[in-house]
């Protein structure tokens, strides 16, 4: 039984308005939607690992976000620990050198002897088909896989009361669905509530005992699996299409098939034979509704002009992910090469500065780019922040002279030199925003061609430069994806130095992990498409320089010339 965290059998999300959504623990609800409606980003919702937007989240009596008397919110560990999380590619989290490592990280959060958690550990592997003896397994060494496995037996280590699920057979053979399945069913009888988002409907409708349809514009409607069978309407207004297999079976469900008979394979098959034999009708089944008891609750948004929705079919609005429309608008009106050029003269003026005065300069023009262009800094405030930390580590072990003497002057050298990278690195990620790599490679293109034609070293140059901004908001986008499973796996976001510290450990190593593959990736990519052998790409679009794009120009020229004179 799930017994080993404190807290009630009750999630909420709760909205002004009041109208809620009851799931019940000890039950599986699937979270189905088209691509794009925010499936994720409500299950991050649920975790924590989203701003809320207006959602109030509470699992039992414990709230998962904590008003402060500032008006900031901050997350409740209690309420963290109330649930354990996997996200889609759970295995790319994976960064301990035994298996038993990675599933001791996962209960770390929890309070328990060390009986208590060889006992979760060994629950835990024998639900994925292993026994002790994976405990000392590299998890470097195993099959795509098997590192899927330990992914799910991480999942399914700690005694948490929920389970939040996203995606779980993505990638995985029949074998492992049905081991990913059976899991989960026996978490369920033992009494953990599950919240599993899928787009696998023949493989989670059989686990549902309660379906959310999620909307694109926001609307959820629940229901019942036999409610699914008798609406196939209702697959369309949630912008899906309806699958196969119903479209299949609806003339039996038509001619009397008992609705729970479809969701056994064997007992499909046998009826559809009788049905076609002309065999009696059967009587309709009455599905596997839920009682409105023992529930997690998620209540609609305020929204102007709601449709039509009965009492019992609340609307939620989830949040969105928003990456595209946050992006830089004013910086996107220039001529990538004017805004390039800009980026490159006050890179150049920033890093030749070596007092600190003309540093302190050149943080001021920072700022005021940052601010005309509307740069969104916050969205980088984790990736800012563990470069702080980064910069004053280095410049302290720089400090530390023979005897455990401290030269400041060392020390400060070299937080100078990193100041000066970071303030270049903030007009980096600006200018990544701005400015597509598509818009980019085009203007650069148009800058050292003639005739239609470009050198070799002109397209070694554009191929480098295209490259490091396409891979900047990549980078930033694994940045904030890792440091999210950080929280979820470590149960804190408490802004202490050691629970930073902690954090950044936790989200730098599988980052570096998912740049190694990322450079295969397009190690690969390139190769297949033969890079360097075209010498001569043709040009397709030509863009014009502008007198908006000389003052820009011209303005960056004139602030690298204050920074040079500044000293």
């Amino acid at each position: 039984m799930v017994d080993a965290t404190e807290g009630g059998s009750e999630l909420r999300l709760r909205g002004p308005l009041g109208q809620e959504i009851a799931i019940r623990a000890g039950t599986v609800t699937v979270l189905l939607g088209a691509n794009g409606t925010g499936k994720t980003s409500l299950l991050e919702i649920a975790a924590g690992l989203r701003d809320p937007e207006g959602i109030r989240v509470s699992y039992g009596e414990e709230p998962l976000w904590l008003e402060r008397a500032n008006g900031k919110r901050r997350i409740n560990t209690a309420a963290l620990r109330q649930y354990a999380y996997a996200s889609q590619a759970p295995e790319e989290y994976i960064v301990s050198r035994t298996a038993g490592d990675e599933l001791n990280e996962a209960l770390k959060p929890y309070s328990l002897t060390d009986a208590e958690r060889d006992e979760w550990i060994d629950r835990a592997l024998a639900a994925v088909g292993w026994d002790a003896s994976w405990r000392s397994r590299d998890p470097f060494r195993m099959s795509g896989g098997e590192r899927r496995r330990l992914a799910l037996a991480c999942l399914l280590a700690p005694p948490a009361r929920w389970l939040l699920v996203d995606e779980p057979t993505a990638g995985l053979d029949a074998a492992g669905q049905q081991r990913v399945g059976d899991a989960l069913r026996k978490r369920r009888d033992e009494g953990a509530g599950i919240l599993l988002v899928s787009h696998d409907t023949e493989w989670a409708l059989p686990l549902a005992d309660r379906l959310l349809l999620l909307s694109p514009d926001g609307r959820i409607r629940c229901c019942g699996r036999s409610d699914l069978l008798s609406h196939p309407e209702w697959w369309e207004e949630a912008g899906m299409e309806v699958p196969e297999w119903l479209r299949t079976i609806t003339p039996l469900l038509r001619h009397g098939l008992p609705p729970d008979r479809v969701w056994n394979p064997a007992d499909l098959a046998q009826e559809w034979a009788r049905l076609l034999d002309g065999g009696g009708t059967g009587a309709n089944g009455s599905g596997f509704g839920q009682s409105n008891s023992d529930r997690i609750t998620m209540e609609e948004v305020p929204r102007s002009n709601p449709p039509a929705e009965s009492a019992d079919r609340p609307i939620l609005r989830p949040r969105v992910d928003r990456e595209e429309s946050d992006a830089i608008v004013p910086l996107a009106a220039f001529d990538p090469r004017s805004v390039w050029l800009a980026y490159v003269l006050l890179s150049l003026s920033i890093f030749s500065r070596h007092s600190w005065s003309g540093v302190a300069m050149a943080a001021v023009v920072v700022l005021a780019a940052t601010a005309l262009g509307r740069m969104p800094l916050m969205r980088w405030r984790g990736l800012l922040t563990g470069f702080l930390l980064f910069s004053m580590t280095v410049s302290l072990v720089a400090g530390v002279g023979k005897g455990w003497t401290f030269d400041s002057e060392a020390f400060l050298v070299t937080l100078q030199s990193m100041v000066r990278t970071l303030l270049v690195m903030v007009l980096g990620l600006g200018l990544a925003l701005a400015i597509t790599p598509l818009r980019l490679r085009r203007a650069l293109e148009q800058l050292f061609s003639f005739r239609g034609r470009m050198p070799a070293w002109a397209q070694k140059f554009v191929l480098t430069v295209t490259l490091m901004l396409r891979f900047i908001p990549m980078f930033l986008h694994e940045w904030e994806r890792f440091s999210r499973h950080a929280i979820a796996r470590g149960k804190e976001s408490s802004m202490a130095l050691r629970a930073v510290v902690r954090r950044l450990l936790a989200t730098a190593l599988p980052f570096l992990l998912a740049l190694f593959r990322i450079g295969d990736q397009v190690a690969a990519a390139l190769e297949s498409r033969g890079v360097g052998r075209r010498r001569n790409p043709t040009l397709l679009r030509t863009q014009k320089w502008r007198k908006r794009d000389t003052a820009l120009a011209s303005s960056a020229m004139a602030a690298a010339a204050l920074l040079w004179l500044w000293g």
